[in-house]
């Protein structure tokens, strides 16, 4: 029978690196130590004076005997047991290392033989919490459980170089969405714009789960950083100072109705014509122009130039345009009127880094969409028209477009104002929150202009493959952590974080409660209520 020696799993000199390559490590642990994929370990190299951290990938049971059945024998404790030579290989993937005077590195050297691994603890990351950004959104996360002293925060500079959050279904997207808000509010570094259509984002509402959730509101020591502009009714609205949201006739242009219809060829033909045509102007000689009788020859009516350019249009095709803006006018006539926008005041309140909210509970997608398109190419024009001017620096926006595969999906015609953003929108200072439970059906070259990716669990490899191909950090060895995320859980990639941050998402009602009970809070005069 075998000699065994049972060993003590408390040992800490018993994990030993044996490993043999820069970026992948290789350490066993005691058969009966408990890890978790995502767990962060440390690894001391005396011998260089350098101390390394790393990921567990992977986990898989091994041991030294030669018999490669020897698990699978018949009567196997008779001849075998549980002791030294039986153990948990463990993979890990390099983060990086830290010098004697506190500097991170990336790993580009590899920690000497049988170096010691353990445990690290929060004083361990100091040099993480020093290279943390302004918005906080969580704190890391390590296999099954959180470093709580170390916050994990995304840098406000790099929110003009675009971000992605990828989540399916009851991951924790919307919670996600509201704190970061929340920190927006409080930070005051770049203005956020998002479309609610939903209603959950002001007062709260229903979780995917059925669980009453908080809104924005509820947030009263950040309100001086938060602007809304609704369209609810008029007693709600003074209830909590919310302002009127309105679109007028010029603030409309031909493009807008290119995500509202299907276009044939001869239709948008029409749609670029008039596309810089004040959209007064289309929608007066659209509404008051008969075209089973429209000759551009003999139009005397108050737009020739319009009559002109349409002239070697059919009238079949006039007439499906005319009935288009006419659809486009009724579905949203409880905010677009003649005269009388929003759109200075929400510009004005996006250049005072505020968290802008269009709250417009049950409108339909094409009613969001629109709204959306509209202010998002207002903030290009306004932006690139201060970069013309020579002026300093454009102030910073983020626009958020949640499920954005139906404007930046691949192979579509009818979202240029999107893509423009998406494409050029950092040198102006415009970036874009891409929100989405499908990366897969985003345009890949989108896809290749997100700096910063927050991925929640997200069970379909199409999705991680195409997230993993389009990061600019390594994503690929996390697959199978990304695989078991829970709800509330995220990897976070972004600019100024020098590795892949595990993180566990603030929920957003404690969040807002620690920071209402933070020093210095703001009073409001809105008696908001506690409950919704």
């Amino acid at each position: 029978m075998t000699s065994l020696i049972d060993i003590d799993g408390d040992d800490a000199s018993k994990y030993r690196l044996i490993g043999d390559r820069v970026l992948s490590y290789r350490f066993a642990v005691p058969h009966d130590e408990e890890l978790y994929l995502g767990d962060i370990l440390k690894i001391t190299d005396n011998v260089k004076g350098l101390t390394f951290f790393a990921k567990v990938s992977d986990l898989l049971h091994d041991c030294n005997f030669s018999d490669p059945n020897w698990d699978t024998r018949p009567h196997t404790e008779h001849f075998y047991g549980i002791g030294e030579d039986v153990f948990i290989l463990v993979e890990a993937m390099p983060l990086g290392y830290v010098t004697e005077d506190g500097t991170f590195r990336k790993p580009r050297t590899i920690p000497a033989k049988f170096s010691r691994v353990e445990r690290p603890e929060s004083r361990d990351f100091v040099f993480l919490r020093q290279v943390m950004g302004e918005i906080e959104v969580g704190v890391m996360k390590t296999g099954q459980g959180v470093l709580k002293d170390v916050k994990v925060a995304l840098h406000s500079a790099v929110m003009r170089q675009h971000m992605g959050v990828f989540a399916t279904t009851g991951m924790g997207k919307s919670n996600f969405m509201k704190v970061f808000c929340a920190s927006c509010m409080q930070a005051r570094q770049f203005g956020l714009l998002i479309v609610d259509p939903h209603g959950e984002y002001v007062a709260g509402g229903r979780s995917s789960s059925g669980q009453a959730t908080q809104g924005l509101l509820h947030y009263q020591a950040g309100r001086d950083g938060l602007a809304i502009f609704s369209t609810r009714p008029e007693q709600f609205k003074r209830k909590y100072l919310l302002d009127d949201l309105y679109l007028d006739y010029d603030d409309f242009r031909t493009p807008d109705l290119l995500l509202l219809y299907e276009h044939s060829p001869p239709q948008r033909e029409v749609v670029e014509m008039l596309e810089s045509t004040p959209g007064s102007d289309v929608i007066d000689f659209f509404q008051n122009t008969d075209f089973a009788t429209f000759d551009a020859e003999t139009y005397s009516g108050r737009h020739p130039r319009i009559a002109r350019d349409l002239k070697n249009f059919s009238p079949s095709t006039l007439s499906v345009m005319q009935r288009r803006i006419a659809g486009m006018m009724n579905r949203n006539r409880g905010f677009f009127r003649r005269q009388g926008s929003s759109i200075p005041d929400i510009m004005k309140a996006l250049h005072e880094n505020k968290v802008v909210l269009i709250d417009i509970p049950g409108m339909s997608e094409q009613s969001e969409l629109f709204v959306l398109s509209i202010i998002t190419r207002k903030i290009m024009r306004s932006h690139q028209g201060e970069e013309a001017g020579g002026g300093e620096e454009p102030k910073q926006v983020l626009i958020t477009i949640e499920e954005a595969q139906r404007v930046l999906g691949s192979g579509l015609g009818s979202t240029r104002t999107f893509r423009e953003a998406a494409m050029e929108g950092r040198k102006f200072g415009v970036g874009l929150c891409v929100v989405t439970q499908q990366p897969k059906n985003i345009d890949a070259r989108v896809l290749a202009q997100l700096n910063t990716f927050v991925v929640m669990g997200l069970a379909d490899r199409g999705d991680r493959d195409i997230i993993a191909s389009s990061a600019k950090q390594d994503l690929s060895r996390l697959d199978t952590e990304i695989q078991t995320l829970e709800a509330g859980e995220a990897v976070i990639s972004t600019i100024g974080i020098p590795f892949p941050v595990s993180t566990r998402i603030h929920l957003f009602e404690e969040y807002v409660r620690d920071l209402n009970g933070r020093p210095g809070p703001r009073s409001i005069d809105d008696g908001l209520d506690n409950t919704f």
